[in-house]
């Protein structure tokens, strides 16, 4: 097999893998079939695959995920039944299905309902922590046995991140950003569900950072239309002439977490969302509609590695500048009712939840490279609880510590990409103003970003865009502003 080979193979094999993610995810499948997927392309994970690739990295990294996705395909189809049929039983003789408790928690405005649905909801977690626990044990073998080292270093040698060195720059950030944090979320606290840090559960974070107070202000529906036309000022096509299609219906058996299904890229990319309810629809919403225009955006003419594989810190760069541009005020002030006051109030609250969800992740992050040096996955729960708890100052639950992973590290991708979107952010406002996201002379130019598809890595982009490396500085900075 040649490469050429192998990449004429990779367009169809990640075609049927996006639209059975699609189906699957949206709800519009009852059973997942990854195995037969896998099974079908056999041979990009065989011997001659691996020679094939061997001599460039972002082939040779994508059959070694072929070779762990073959070997854990058919958990991964059981773990997709699970999720599609499971169901959950409250106190009260309710039963919700399971994928219906994460919206249900977060809209949950009394307490004691909310604690309650969560309890439900982890007291049903004991058959999938076991098939992810089987799954995390069959890719540790199989990727431990590459000679590449431990789990860990191996992983990041296929990643071409140092992970390592993203932890120690993760505790820095923790550090410095601990005392804004502590006396950011006090203040939210208080005021909003009455209680002190160290006080609240996972789930009244849940509810905290839905902000049902400004739904009033994100109508649902004028999401999809607010979306075409701040991206139409912007100088781009929101649907990218047909490419991109929106799945923003509710199905029982729909994910809770929005999701960017690319099929064919760049010609076939789907928008899916379970709407919640209000602002977080929106963020989610935009945060999709990144991914999806850099998909849709990447050159046809881009080999397929550059097009579908490479470092995700990129896509998930794009997708973070959409999002937060419902940070900015002056967004606010042109596509939403907000003003005065409560338009400070929303910003400053948004701005603090950008700040939790970096803790959180850098937090994931240490938390994952100790779990995968521990000589038992099993040993991670009371570390996973205390270095999540910690970071954010909610208590989390032991039941979730295998099930609150992203798999091959990919929270390192979420790091470098709010490291990436933080200059980029300051670039598009220092070249096109404050109201970048109006500016038609910016969608062309943010277009020409994302038609590079993921050629470069994000250190790369940075480095040669920004003229600098990806750090954290720019993002402490931002957050130190913002809640100052």
């Amino acid at each position: 097999m040649t490469p050429d080979a192998l990449r004429a193979r990779g367009e169809r094999f990640h075609e049927e893998l996006g639209r059975e993610g699609y189906l699957t995810g949206a709800g519009l499948a009852a059973e997942a079939h990854f195995e037969e997927i896998f099974e079908r392309h056999a041979d990009l994970a065989g011997e001659e695959a691996f020679e094939a690739a061997r001599p460039d990295p972002l082939l040779f990294a994508w059959v070694v995920d072929n070779r762990v996705g073959r070997a854990v395909a058919a958990l991964e189809d059981r773990l997709h039944a699970w999720e599609a049929g499971a169901t959950v039983a409250l106190q009260d003789g309710t039963v919700m299905p399971y994928q219906r408790t994460a919206v249900a928690i977060a809209n949950e405005a009394e307490r004691p309902r909310r604690l309650m649905l969560d309890r439900a909801r982890r007291a049903v977690l004991a058959e999938p922590t076991a098939l992810r626990a089987e799954r995390l044990g069959r890719e540790r073998d199989l990727i431990e046995g590459l000679g590449l080292g431990d789990f860990v270093s191996a992983r990041a040698a296929l990643a071409g991140i140092d992970l390592d060195a993203l932890g120690d720059a993760c505790g820095s950030f923790l550090t410095r950003t601990s005392d804004l944090y502590r006396d950011a979320l006090a203040e939210r606290l208080r005021a909003q569900l009455h209680l002190r840090p160290g006080e609240a559960d996972r789930a009244d974070a849940a509810y905290l950072f839905r902000g049902v107070a400004f739904d009033d202000a994100f109508p649902a529906a004028d999401l999809v239309p607010t979306a075409c036309r701040q991206v139409g000022e912007m100088g781009l096509d929101a649907e990218s002439g047909g490419r991109i299609r929106y799945d923003t219906e509710e199905r029982e058996r729909k994910r809770p977490r929005a999701f960017c299904a690319p099929v064919r890229v760049p010609d076939e990319v789907y928008l899916v969302i379970r709407p919640f309810g209000g602002a977080s629809d929106y963020r989610a919403f935009w945060h999709e509609l990144g991914h999806a225009l850099h998909f849709s955006h990447a050159s046809a003419t881009l080999p397929f590695e550059h097009r579908w594989l490479g470092d995700n810190s990129v896509t998930e760069s794009f997708a973070t500048l959409f999002e937060h541009q419902l940070l900015a005020p002056a967004w606010l002030g042109r596509f939403s009712p907000l003003r005065g006051d409560r338009l400070r109030a929303f910003v400053r609250d948004q701005a603090f939840a950008r700040l939790a969800v970096v803790r959180r992740y850098a937090a994931k992050l240490r938390y994952e490279l100790a779990l995968f040096r521990a000589p038992r996955l099993a040993d991670g729960a009371d570390r996973y609880v205390a270095t999540l708890t910690e970071a954010t100052l909610f208590r989390y639950a032991p039941e979730d510590y295998l099930l609150d992973l992203d798999e091959g590290f990919y929270a390192a991708r979420y790091l470098r990409a709010w490291q990436l979107e933080a200059g980029l952010s300051a670039l598009l406002t220092e070249r096109f103003d404050e109201d970048w996201f109006r500016n038609p002379r910016c969608g062309p130019f943010v277009a020409g970003l994302m038609a590079r598809g993921q050629r470069d890595d994000a250190a790369a982009l940075s480095a040669e865009v920004l003229g600098r490396p990806l750090d954290f500085s720019a993002l402490a900075a931002t957050c130190e502003r913002a809640l100052a």
